[in-house]
C-alpha cells in the first residue's frame, strides 16, 4: 500500500474552479452529423461556400415587371415558383407571377406584392406603385467566404440551421466526455427498492445522471458498497481497458474510518491536487488526476452533490468542450426579493435559492435547507447563492452573487 501523501491544504472555490479549468484541457474534436450536435461547442469557424443569397429572389408573393414600367396594366406571361430557373428579359407591360423565394428572372426588375394588384384573367393591374422592390439581393446577407458561424459557439437551433444553409452538414465539434461514475456505501439501495432501516435510497446516482444528461452525456455508472478491494479493482479495470475523461466517486470523500477514496485514489497512481475546501456544501471534495483522467471525490450528501456538480464538474465540463472562464467571473448578480438570514458560518456557503426574472431583472428566492443532506429544497433550486463566510444576514433587496444552475427559470 502507497503510503499518504501530505493533505494539500484547503482550496477556496474559487481556487478550485481555477484548477480544474487547468487540469482539464478541450478535448480533441470530432465531427459529427449536423442534427446531432445541438448543444455542441463548434470548433472551428464555418464560411459561406457561396454568396449568401446565392442568387436574387423575390421576398413576397407577387409580380415582377420592370423597375422603371410606366405600364398600370400588364399581360402575365409565365409564372415562376420557388425552385424553378426561368431567366427571361420582361418587356414592358409584362409581367410575371412569383412566390416568395423565387428566382428572379432578370436585372432591373422589381415584385409587387400580391395584395397590391387586380387580376383579370391574363391581365394584371397594378394601380399605384410603392416604390418597394421586395428582392432579396445576391450576397447581401453574407458574401461567398464571408465568416457565418465563429469557431467556439454553443450551437443553438438558430446557429444550427445557418450551418445547415451553408452546406455544413458534419460540423467539427467539441467530443464529449467519457464520464465513469461510482456510487458507494453499504447504506444505499435503488430507487425503486423499498429500504429497511440504517439504509436509503441513492438518489446521488439520478443527480448526476440527470446533471450530465442535460449536456447529451450518458455515464458509465455503477452503485457499489464499501468493498475497498472490489472498488479498487474495477477502477483498474476501467482505467486501463478504456479510461474515462471524467471519474466521479460518490462518498467516502471525508476523513472518516471508512472513508477511503483519497488512499485509494493515490495507490491507483492519481495525484491530489484538492482534499477538501473551505466552502460548504461540499468541504471534502478530492480533485485529483492521472495522465488525462480528472477524478471527482465528491461528498455523499445529495445538497453537497448538488453544489460541486454546479460548481467544479460543469467548470470542468466546458473547459474540455474547449470554452474559456466567463469574461465576467464564474458569478453573476442580482437581487434578494426576501431577507436571508445567514448563520454566520466561518466558511462560504453555496445557498440554495430560485432565480427568476421580474421586470426584466434577475430575482434571487433563497430556498430553506437544513443540512447538506436535506433534498427537500432541490425540488425548486436552479441557483445558488454565494454568502461570503461569518455573513449572519442578508436583507431584501440586497445584491448578491449566484450561480444559476438552469439557464432559464
Amino acid at each position: 500500500m502507497i503510503p499518504p501523501a501530505s493533505d494539500p491544504p484547503a482550496a477556496s472555490a474559487a481556487k478550485v474552479l481555477a484548477l480544474v479549468r487547468i487540469l482539464c484541457q478541450p478535448l480533441a474534436p470530432v465531427r459529427i452529423q449536423l442534427d446531432d450536435a445541438t448543444g455542441r461547442v463548434l470548433r472551428e469557424s464555418v464560411a459561406a461556400p457561396e454568396d449568401q443569397p446565392a442568387f436574387d429572389r423575390s421576398a413576397v408573393d407577387g409580380f415582377a415587371v420592370q423597375l422603371d414600367d410606366p405600364s398600370v396594366r400588364f399581360l402575365i406571361v409565365d409564372e415562376i415558383r420557388a425552385g424553378d430557373w426561368k431567366p427571361r428579359d420582361l418587356q414592358q407591360g409584362e409581367a410575371v407571377r412569383i412566390a416568395t423565394g423565387g428566382a428572379i428572372p432578370g436585372t432591373g426588375l422589381e415584385v409587387v406584392m400580391l395584395e397590391e394588384t387586380r387580376i383579370d384573367g391574363p391581365i394584371l393591374t397594378i394601380p399605384r406603385r410603392t416604390g418597394d422592390r421586395n428582392i432579396r439581393f445576391k450576397g447581401e446577407d453574407a458574401r461567398a467566404g464571408q465568416t457565418l458561424v465563429e469557431s467556439g459557439i454553443i450551437l443553438e437551433p438558430g446557429a444550427l440551421a445557418l450551418l445547415a444553409g451553408a452546406g455544413c452538414s458534419h460540423p467539427l465539434v467539441s467530443r464529449l466526455p467519457e464520464v465513469l461514475h461510482l456510487a458507494t456505501g453499504n447504506e444505499i439501495v435503488p430507487p425503486g427498492q423499498q429500504p429497511e432501516r440504517g439504509h436509503i435510497r441513492d438518489t446521488n446516482s439520478t443527480l448526476v445522471r440527470a446533471f450530465l444528461g442535460r449536456r447529451g452525456i450518458v455515464p458509465i455508472q455503477v452503485r457499489t458498497g464499501e468493498d475497498r478491494e472490489a472498488i479498487a479493482t474495477t477502477l483498474r479495470a476501467a482505467l486501463a481497458e478504456s479510461p474515462p475523461d471524467i471519474l466521479l466517486i460518490s462518498g467516502g470523500a471525508s476523513v472518516g474510518q471508512h472513508d477511503f477514496t483519497r488512499q485509494l485514489l493515490v495507490e491507483l497512481g492519481f495525484t491530489i491536487h484538492v482534499s477538501r475546501t473551505t466552502s460548504r456544501p461540499g468541504k471534502p471534495l478530492i480533485v485529483a488526476r492521472k495522465g488525462q483522467v480528472i477524478a471527482f471525490g465528491l461528498p455523499g450528501n445529495p445538497l453537497a452533490h448538488f453544489v460541486c456538480l454546479n460548481l467544479f464538474l460543469r467548470a470542468a465540463l466546458n473547459a474540455f468542450a474547449g470554452l474559456p472562464a466567463p469574461a465576467r467571473g464564474d458569478f453573476q448578480t442580482a437581487r434578494l426579493t426576501v431577507d436571508l438570514p445567514a448563520d454566520g458560518s466561518p466558511r462560504e456557503t453555496f445557498w440554495p435559492a430560485r432565480w427568476s426574472l421580474a421586470d426584466g431583472t434577475v430575482a434571487l428566492m433563497p430556498l430553506r435547507w437544513a443540512s447538506s443532506g436535506d433534498l427537500t429544497s432541490l425540488a425548486s433550486a436552479n441557483a445558488l447563492i454565494r454568502v461570503p463566510a461569518r455573513t449572519t444576514f442578508l436583507e431584501q433587496g440586497s445584491q448578491v452573487q449566484f450561480i444559476p444552475a438552469n439557464d432559464t427559470p
